[in-house]
C-alpha cells in the first residue's frame, strides 16, 4: 500500500480484497497509535510516521532476502540476485564489468536500474538497491554507506566543431550551456565550480543523457561539460577543450554499511576490487593519476 498509494491497486497487487486491506491498515494504526496514511477523496499519502515505517520495513525485507540467499548458497554455491543502480555516464565500463562477472557467476542474477546519484543513495539507504555505481563519491559523513572509488577522470568543455570558445570557466558567463537535473553528481560539480567562478551561463537545456547533450552541442545549440571519455567516444562531431581550472569527477561503487551482505553481493564487491582494469573508467588511461 505504501508503494502504490492507492487502495484498489495495492489490493490487486497483494491479491486480497480491498476491504480486508483497509481493515488491516486500520488495525495496524490502532496498534501503533499513529496515523500512517492521510486519506481524502482524491488521493492517499504517507504521513511522516508512515514514511519512517516504510523505510524500516524495506530494510527488514532486504535483510530477510539476504539471509535467504545465504542459506541457499551453503548447499548450492554462489547464487542470488543483485539490484544494482547505475549512473548513465558509466554505461560502457559497467557493461564490460557485468559481462565478466556474469560469466564467472552464472547463477547470480543482476538487475540493473539507471538512476541519478540522489535516487541511488536513497535506494541504498532504503534497501531497494544492493549496490550502485555512483557518478561521484557518497556524501561525506554518511556512515550508512561504504564505497570504493572507480578511478578519476577530467571533465572537459565540448562545443560545436567551428567554435572558438575557450575553456576558462570565467568565459562561460552568458553562454548557452547544457545543465543536468538536480541529483546529478556531475551536475553538482559543474554548478559548484561555476558559482565559485562567479559566472552564470544560460540554462535553456536540462538534459539527463550525455549522448543527447553531445548531439545538441554538435549542431551548435549549446556547449556542454562532459567526462572526457564520453566526449572522445564515437558520435556526432564536437570540439573538445580542456577546462581552466581543471575539473574532475570520481565515480564510485557504493553499498550499505548497515545491512547484511548476501553472498552474491559479496562476490560482486570482491570481483570489482580484484579486477580494477574492468571496474575503472573507460577514459582512465588518458587521465593523469
Amino acid at each position: 500500500m505504501a508503494r502504490e498509494l492507492h487502495f484498489t491497486r495495492a489490493a490487486q497487487t497483494l491479491r486480497i480484497a480491498q476491504p480486508a486491506l483497509s481493515q488491516q491498515i486500520r488495525k495496524m494504526e490502532r496498534q501503533l497509535g499513529l496515523v500512517l496514511f492521510e486519506r481524502n477523496n482524491h488521493r492517499v499519502e504517507l504521513t511522516a510516521a508512515g514514511e519512517a515505517l516504510l523505510l524500516h520495513a524495506e530494510r527488514i525485507l532486504s535483510d530477510l532476502g539476504a539471509v535467504e540467499e545465504e542459506m541457499l548458497c551453503w548447499g548450492q554455491g554462489i547464487r542470488g540476485r543483485i539490484r544494482l543502480g547505475a549512473a548513465r555516464s558509466l554505461t560502457e565500463q559497467l557493461a564490460r564489468l557485468l559481462a565478466a562477472f556474469c560469466g564467472n557467476y552464472p547463477s547470480v542474477e543482476v538487475e540493473l536500474r539507471e538512476q541519478n546519484t540522489a535516487e541511488m543513495i536513497e535506494g541504498l539507504h532504503a534497501g531497494r538497491l544492493d549496490a550502485a555505481t555512483l557518478a561521484g563519491l557518497p556524501p561525506r559523513g554518511d556512515r550508512r554507506l561504504e564505497s570504493r572509488p572507480l578511478g578519476e577522470e577530467p571533465l572537459v568543455l565540448v562545443t560545436r566543431p567551428e567554435s572558438r570558445l575557450a575553456g576558462e570557466l570565467a568565459g562561460l558567463d552568458g553562454v548557452d550551456l547544457v545543465q543536468y537535473p538536480s541529483g546529478s553528481a556531475i551536475g553538482e560539480i559543474i554548478r559548484t565550480a561555476l558559482a565559485e567562478a562567479g559566472v552564470s551561463p544560460r540554462s535553456r537545456f536540462e538534459i539527463r543523457e550525455p549522448g543527447t547533450a553531445r548531439a545538441m552541442v554538435s549542431v551548435g545549440l549549446a556547449a556542454a561539460i562532459l567526462p572526457r571519455s564520453l566526449a572522445e567516444s564515437p558520435g556526432p562531431p564536437v570540439r573538445i577543450v580542456a577546462l581552466e581550472p581543471d575539473l574532475t569527477w570520481t565515480p564510485s561503487l557504493a553499498w550499505s554499511a548497515t545491512r547484511r551482505t548476501a553472498p552474491a553481493l559479496t562476490a560482486f564487491l570482491e570481483f570489482v576490487i580484484e579486477h580494477p582494469e574492468l571496474a575503472g573508467l573507460a577514459g582512465q588511461e588518458h587521465a593523469s593519476q
